[in-house]
C-alpha cells in the first residue's frame, strides 16, 4: 500500500538522515542553473549544513556535466562551490553568497569547434602541453589574415588568465615552415581571443587562473550567485 501521509514521509526522511528542506532547495537550484550558467546534460546540487531556522547553509556544491554557456566552448565538467550561503525560503532565492569558486574543464575536442564557429579559424586542431602551453593548427584564414589556400598555419603560445577570461598568448606563428614574425602573432592573438569567456553568464564567472591538466584546459574562476531566484 503506497505511503500517502506527508507527516509519515517527513518522519521517514528524518529517520533516514535526509533533510527534506535541503532536498527541496537542491531541486529548486538545479532547475534554475540552465538559465544562470547554461544548458547542460545534467546538474547535481548538494546543500550541506542547512539550518532551517535561518536559511543559512555551510556549503552548496554544484556539478555540471557538458555545460553549454552562451558564447563559450562546451564545459566538459563544471564544479562550483558556494560558501556562506543564506537561502530566503519566503522569497525563494539565494539571499547571500559570501564566496563562489568554480573549476571548468574544457576538452580540445570542444575548443576546436568553438574556434571554428566563433573565431573564423578553419579546420582547427589543438595540442595542449602542461603547464599552460598550446599549439593551434588551422587553415587558411583567421581574423582577416589569409595565407595561400591549402597552406596550414601553426600558432604556438601559452594560455593565460586575463581580465576574467582565458587568452591565447601567441609567441610564434609558422606557415610552410616559415616564421611569420611577431606582428602576425599579435594580430592572430587579437583575432581569436578570448578562447574561453564565462563572464556573460548570470553567474558572472571570472577566470582567475588557467592550466593544462590531463589533456584539458582547466580554468579556475570566481562568481556571484547571490540573488538567484528559484521561483
Amino acid at each position: 500500500m503506497p505511503l500517502r501521509s506527508p507527516f509519515l514521509l517527513l518522519a521517514l526522511a528524518f529517520a533516514s538522515g535526509c533533510n527534506p528542506v535541503e532536498s527541496l532547495v537542491e531541486r529548486e537550484i538545479e532547475r534554475e542553473l540552465p538559465g544562470v550558467i547554461g544548458p547542460a546534460d545534467g546538474y547535481e546540487v548538494d546543500v550541506a549544513g542547512l539550518r532551517t531556522s535561518t536559511g543559512e547553509a555551510e556549503r552548496v556544491t554544484v556539478l555540471g556535466r557538458r555545460v553549454r554557456p552562451a558564447g563559450a566552448p562546451v564545459l566538459d565538467r563544471l564544479d562550483l562551490e558556494l560558501l556562506g550561503v543564506r537561502y530566503d525560503r519566503d522569497a525563494r532565492r539565494l539571499d547571500r553568497v559570501e564566496h563562489a569558486r568554480a573549476t571548468a574543464r574544457v576538452l580540445p575536442a570542444d575548443l576546436a569547434p568553438f574556434l571554428d564557429t566563433h573565431r573564423n579559424v578553419r579546420d582547427p586542431a589543438i595540442t595542449l602541453r602542461p603547464p599552460d602551453g598550446a599549439t593551434l593548427r588551422f587553415r587558411p584564414e583567421a581574423g582577416g589574415f589569409a595565407v595561400p589556400e591549402g597552406v596550414a598555419v601553426e600558432m604556438t603560445g601559452r594560455l593565460v588568465a586575463e581580465a576574467g577570461r582565458v587568452r591565447f598568448d601567441v609567441s610564434e606563428v609558422r606557415a610552410a615552415g616559415i616564421d611569420l614574425g611577431a606582428t602576425v602573432a599579435r594580430r592572430l592573438s587579437e583575432a581569436i581571443d578570448p578562447i574561453v569567456d564565462l563572464t556573460d553568464t548570470r553567474a558572472r564567472l571570472q577566470v582567475t587562473a588557467v592550466r593544462v591538466e590531463a589533456g584539458a584546459v582547466v580554468a579556475e574562476a570566481t562568481g556571484d550567485l547571490s540573488g538567484l531566484s528559484t521561483r
